[in-house]
């Protein structure tokens, strides 16, 4: 049941082990980046399920999820642990932020240049921008307007010392939407 205390309680422990993780040479560590993410979420309006993948888009990098799939990258790691605690909707978008970066280096010409220098490396890890098919699947499914929303605000969150909302808030937002999407009374 995603609204049982477990359930804010894995996310706090996975998102607690990411404060002070580098982030790929950021200026900012894997907490922050995730406040700032879900912060930008909030300020836009999203609701709830796209908060909370805003959120948590890169869990698959902290020690404690990562240790669940060792061998999966982040995106994959991360997308099994939001679908089991939060939804199938959570879980997807946070799987789909990677692929979400390549088909808007495709769809937008001036996206590439917005990227920051880390960013444009682990694009080419990734597998570059996206071919036209990946991106005309991509673009079919209901969530990917959302799952772009979300990209953007990722490469937004990166500014050392933005005031962002509280943890226990932006985790609070993301246990009402596994609850939302349960029906589950927390």
């Amino acid at each position: 049941m995603s609204g049982d205390p477990t359930t804010r309680d894995s996310l706090l422990a996975a998102l607690r082990a990411t404060a002070d993780l580098p982030y790929g040479g950021e200026a900012v560590d894997q907490l922050a980046h995730a406040l700032q993410c879900g912060t930008l979420s909030v300020r836009a309006g999203a609701r709830p399920a796209v908060v909370a993948a805003a959120l948590l888009h890169d869990i698959g990098r902290s020690p404690v999820v990562a240790a669940q799939l060792p061998d999966a990258p982040h995106e994959r790691a991360g997308a099994a642990f939001c679908t089991r605690l939060l939804g199938h909707e959570v879980g997807w978008l946070v799987g789909a932020h990677v692929l979400a970066k390549r088909a808007l280096v495709t769809l937008d010409p001036g996206y590439a240049s917005l990227l920051s220098p880390v960013s444009v490396r682990s694009l080419q890890e990734q597998g570059g921008p996206a071919a036209a098919a990946e991106v005309e699947r991509f673009l079919r499914h209901p969530l990917a307007q959302d799952a772009m929303h979300v990209r953007r605000w990722d490469d937004e969150a990166k500014v050392p010392g933005a005031p962002t909302i509280g943890l226990d808030e932006l985790v609070g937002i993301s246990v009402a939407a596994g609850v939302e999407k349960t029906g589950a009374e927390e």
